[in-house]
């Protein structure tokens, strides 16, 4: 449970860190400013996010076999979500973004769901 809770915390992290991105870059189409496609680049990640917050609550909840592999799987899902949004992040915090999605990721596939 202890380590639900620091997934938890880290997804917050990188959700709010993204959020305050938003605000210094203002990346679309119109203003020339970033690449294309980083038009409401949160939103490819906010439901992905959602979806393993409420598979790591299910799973504290109930710690089970079955919500222990939708905590994994859901869990990969935001992962990839925010690796597709790696050319909208801008380059002074590339390094630290890929490092956190990193490390989630290694947590992630490191959760032991066969108890």
């Amino acid at each position: 449970m202890k380590k639900t809770i620091k997934t938890q915390v880290r997804i917050m992290f990188i959700a709010s860190s993204l959020v305050v991105l938003i605000g210094f870059v203002g990346c679309s189409k119109d203003d020339g400013i970033g690449p294309a496609g980083c038009t409401n680049w949160s939103e490819k990640y906010i439901s992905q996010a959602e979806a393993y917050s409420n598979a790591s609550i299910a799973y504290s909840n109930d710690p089970s076999v079955s919500n222990c592999n939708k905590l994994k799987t859901e869990g990969l899902s935001y992962v990839k979500a925010l690796e597709g949004i790696l050319n909208c992040v801008p380059t002074a915090n590339l390094s630290g973004y890929k490092a956190d999605i990193s490390d989630l990721k290694a947590e992630i596939n490191s959760t032991a769901c066969d108890e």
